[in-house]
């Protein structure tokens, strides 16, 4: 009978300790590394900030607004068109009609849209502009609580 092999532990040994050796530093970092990007609980990014400050808006439900459509362009149909989208959608429509000086006209107008609105409209205009994305928000001194959407050349 031949005796037993013995194996050597130095290998083995030296493979644990590599592996704690890395152990340790991948750690180390990780501890070090929530430290330096400010664990204060503060947004490293300042949008972020800036929203959670920022209170919401709250925007009326589409059937308390009123909504007068005004085709300011050289095409017909499309005021008419506009209203009956907003009618599908619950706003309450007021009228549609062509741009006349008489509702603050600026003859054709260049863009997608102008929505005119008072100082007592602004969360009415806020939720026309949802619908509306690219069009410009034009304040006016109107005492209404009407939004007006005078559509423009390129809608």
């Amino acid at each position: 009978m031949t005796a037993p092999e013995r194996r050597r532990p130095l290998p083995a040994l030296a493979f644990i300790g590599v592996l704690c050796l890395l152990t340790a530093v991948v750690w180390f970092r990780v501890i070090h590394r929530s430290d330096s990007s400010g664990a204060t609980g503060s947004s490293s990014c300042p949008t972020a900030a800036a929203a959670q400050r920022a209170t919401p808006k709250v925007v009326p439900r589409p059937r308390t607004v009123s909504v007068l459509v005004l085709n300011s362009t050289e095409r017909s149909g499309i005021a008419t068109a506009t209203k009956k989208a907003l009618i599908k959608r619950k706003f309450k429509v007021t009228g549609a009609e062509n741009d006349a000086t008489a509702y603050g006209g600026h003859g054709v107008i260049k863009g997608v849209a102008e929505i005119r609105y008072g100082p007592q409209a602004v969360a009415s205009a806020t939720l026309v502009r949802l619908y509306f994305p690219h069009a410009a928000m034009q304040p006016t001194d109107a005492s209404s609580q009407v939004v007006t959407v005078a559509l423009g050349a390129d809608f």
